[in-house]
């Protein structure tokens, strides 16, 4: 039996039936499913396990209200071959507060995934509490988030969770990364 079938459907409706059964309603039009359909298939009649998460990461990046500049800047170091993050040092954090305004900005999970995996130092911070790359490399072994709690002896909420929160993260230092990288 296969053991995980991963495609990018589209949400098209979540109904809320009377009773115990709700419906979710997936459409799949980018290919995502070719030569998967026997694997899943498989699968029909049988309990699964579902986690959906969006293609694509949003992130903030503060902007100055004066010089319309951002505030915090992700540029690739090439001495030190990696992405780096530069604040503004003349203002304070009260002051970077007041004078900012945030843009939105999105960037693809896969992209994301890819930095993470590839970056040749990848800093952490405390609120992250698993590893992301291990994680992502034990997704493409094809376990299960399940299966990756188990191993880790953690919740399977930890493991999404934390993962998700390093998506975030890592973001705006993707986006950097993918302009080098193009």
């Amino acid at each position: 039996m296969a053991k995980t079938v991963e495609f990018r459907p589209i949400i098209k409706a979540v109904k809320m039936n009377s009773g115990e059964k709700q419906e979710v309603v997936l459409t799949i039009d980018n290919g995502s499913l070719n030569g998967k359909f026997e694997s899943l298939s498989q699968l029909i009649g049988e309990a699964v396990n579902v986690v959906i998460q969006p293609s694509m990461i949003s992130y903030r990046i503060p902007f100055d209200r004066q010089t319309d500049e951002p505030q915090i800047k992700y540029e690739y170091d090439t001495k030190k071959g990696e992405v780096v993050e530069k604040r503004e040092e003349q203002l304070s954090l009260e002051n970077m507060e007041q004078n900012a305004y945030f843009k939105d900005f999105v960037i693809e999970r896969d992209t994301v995934d890819l930095y993470i995996m590839n970056a040749p130092l990848l800093t952490l911070p405390g609120h992250i509490e698993l590893n992301p790359r291990e994680i992502l490399d034990l997704l493409q072994d094809e376990m299960t988030y399940e299966e990756i709690a188990e191993e880790m002896e953690v919740k399977e909420a930890a493991v999404v969770t934390s993962l998700e929160k390093a998506r975030m993260h890592f973001a705006p230092y993707a986006a950097a990364w993918n302009q080098i990288k193009e």
